[in-house]
């Protein structure tokens, strides 16, 4: 994506007004007079001659490179790694603080007894509570950005957000590490102060999580491709999407090595206790303040320029107003929005709209594009389990020392082994035999893997309860002999790995599908529709708490996978036709993607994302190919 280093801020009243370097940036981008929105590709890009433009035949001939890429911009990853790393060092045990209580013979902060198959606890609330509070945990950090990231491009701008987001899950990691005192404890007081740390680190989170990534993109300042020369007498170009891909691999690094502080964290609940696994998140979570002192002077800021997602409400409200409630899904839905149609109707004077008809088509064409991530609940439900059920199902297997929730972080050491091998691997060889496997097909194989995932699952769990001493009630508090089934844990790296792959095969077709279709003015909000479904995944794993529990775990496996492998048929005859069309598009690029010199249809406008409406400036450099691990 030509990520545009400097963006003007609209004069909305959402934003303050344009002052005398709003006006410098004005005359930096080209933007037309009495456009105060920035382009959505650098009119450089468009139609203007600049120093070092390639010719058509450079494009097709010269290899391309990445530009140089702001040593602020590899500090803003080890931002990432600091507050990814303080998350999912606390995300993995909240399971077992919860479910589980102070192992009798243990050391009072939480560990079990040295050489036995028990696992770290602490409140003893049972399977059904800490499946609830896991849930509910988990869909505020998904569902917040939904708000926080209105918030930002209306009101404080991403850097702002980010600043109180840390201090937020500051003060929560404060508040954690209290709620690990061996005092609080033993007299069962540990309760309140470790509620209230776990949804203020939510909040926290949430504030932090939508705005980082393009804060990083921001910073990306090859925007147009250049035709430059090496060292070694080369000629090549400076290609911003291939900046832009390099930039965003080691961010995803970042995220995936962060991920890995659930082994220290996991490591410590069973060998140490609760004190110094919640210390180790605060120990990550320290250099993050200092991190964003230095860079506050020295990153490229984009000024709070407005948002669409308030009038997208107000659309949705009108509709359903007028009864739009029963068209769901059938012609002249949308139309109950448009201007045009509630004067004909004579309702000007009762419904205020303050967007026109191509606006709510724009709102219908983003909806449309996101209609592809109603179907990853079930992937994600597969790939994790219903709810805490996979957690569940670790306390009743062999661990013999290793921690029952360090199996999880297979999830993530799969992504990271299995990039590579279809990145330089797979696809290029596809590619070489003239193989069309096009990004519908990539996300059927990605389902149909989840769903494999969720009978791995399955399979386990109905063994484990057939041979655990204590039978289906195996996941509860066992105290039969070993209190576990003669299966070792790592029989579960299998369906971790499975879905973590699978991961791999659905997200990155997906986004590009979804943004090259949603309309360039809309795409804040598909990023904030798409982490709204993980949020949907988890608000199904809360409201099944009561089920996630003994004798039912098989089924709580079972169940999903036989709905994955219904929806994966279901979603191949829905969107099958799209591969066709994106294999054209990819063919028939259109002249602004050549002279961006990108193959994918993403970033551009075209026949079926174009817009007259411009994008709000906060909006146009939105991520890309975001993963719900961020």
């Amino acid at each position: 994506m030509a990520a545009i280093a400097e963006k003007v801020p609209s004069q909305s009243s959402d934003g303050p007004s344009a002052g005398p370097r709003d006006e410098e940036k004005l005359a930096m981008t080209h933007t037309p007079p009495g456009d105060h929105h920035a382009p959505y590709l650098d009119n450089f890009t468009m139609d203007e001659d600049y120093e070092g433009k390639p010719t058509e035949e450079e494009l097709k001939t010269l290899r391309r490179v990445p530009g140089n890429i702001p040593i602020i911009a590899y500090l803003i990853c080890i931002v990432e790694f600091c507050e990814r790393g303080s998350y999912y060092g606390v995300q993995p045990t909240i399971s077992n603080f919860v479910n589980r209580p102070l192992p009798e013979g243990g050391n009072g902060y939480g560990a079990p007894p040295a050489g036995t198959q028990k696992t770290a606890g602490a409140l003893g609330m049972g399977t059904v509570v800490a499946n609830a509070v896991a849930q509910s945990f988990s869909m505020l950090v998904y569902a917040l950005p939904l708000l926080f990231g209105w918030l930002a491009d209306a009101r404080t701008g991403r850097f702002k957000l980010i600043c109180w987001g840390v201090l937020v899950f500051g003060v929560a990691h404060v508040l954690l590490v209290g709620s690990g005192s061996k005092d609080l404890l033993a007299n069962g007081t540990a309760k309140a102060p470790f509620f209230i740390s776990l949804y203020i680190l939510a909040i926290g989170a949430a504030m932090f999580k939508p705005n980082v990534s393009p804060l990083l993109l921001d910073q990306v300042t090859t925007t147009v491709p250049t035709v430059i020369t090496t060292s070694s007498g080369e000629r090549v170009i400076q290609d911003p999407e291939s900046t832009t891909e390099r930039v965003m691999l080691w961010f995803y690094l970042m995220i995936n090595i962060g991920g890995f502080m659930g082994v220290a964290t996991s490591y410590a609940e069973k060998y140490v206790g609760w004190w110094l696994t919640f210390l180790i998140p605060l120990i990550l979570y320290l250099p993050l303040p200092l991190l964003l002192w230095y860079l506050s002077k020295r990153l490229i800021l984009h000024l709070p320029g407005g948002s669409d997602l308030t009038n997208v409400f107000r659309v949705l409200g009108v509709i359903f107003r007028r009864g739009g409630l029963k068209k769901i899904g059938r012609k002249g839905f949308w139309e109950l929005a448009m201007p045009s149609n509630i004067a004909a109707a004579g309702l000007d004077g009762v419904y205020r709209t303050e967007w026109n008809d191509e606006f709510v088509d724009d709102v219908r064409r983003a909806f449309q594009a996101t209609g592809i991530f109603c179907f990853f609940p079930i992937q994600y439900i597969n790939d994790n389990g219903l709810g805490q059920a996979a957690n569940f199902l670790s306390t009743m297997l062999e661990t013999n020392g290793v921690p029952n929730d360090v199996i999880g972080n297979f999830n993530s050491l799969s992504i990271i082994a299995m990039a590579p091998v279809l990145n330089y691997g797979l696809y290029p060889l596809l590619r070489r035999l003239n193989i069309h496997y096009g990004p519908v097909a990539r996300i059927t194989t990605g389902l149909a893997m989840s769903t494999l995932g969720g009978v791995g699952y399955t399979i386990l769990n109905k063994y484990a309860y057939e041979q655990s001493p204590c039978g289906n009630l195996g996941s509860s508090d066992c105290q039969i002999g070993t209190g576990v089934a003669p299966i070792s844990i790592w029989w579960m790296a299998i369906p971790y790995a499975i879905g973590g792959i699978s991961e791999l095969f659905i997200n990155v077709p997906a986004y590009g599908i979804a943004y090259s279709r949603a309309p360039v003015n809309m795409r804040g909000l598909v990023s904030a529709i798409n982490l709204f479904n993980t949020a949907v995944a988890y608000a199904i794993g809360l409201a099944c708490s009561a089920v996630v529990t003994d004798p039912y775990l098989t089924w709580d496996f079972g169940g999903p996978a036989i709905a994955g492998g219904i929806l994966t048929v279901v979603f191949w005859f829905t969107f099958r036709h799209i591969d066709k069309e994106e294999y054209v598009m990819k063919q028939q690029k259109p002249a602004e993607l050549e002279l961006a010199g990108t193959s994918r249809n993403i970033v551009g406008e075209n026949d079926l994302n174009k817009s007259i409406n411009r994008p709000a400036p906060i909006s146009d450099n939105e991520e890309m190919m975001v993963s719900q691990k961020q």
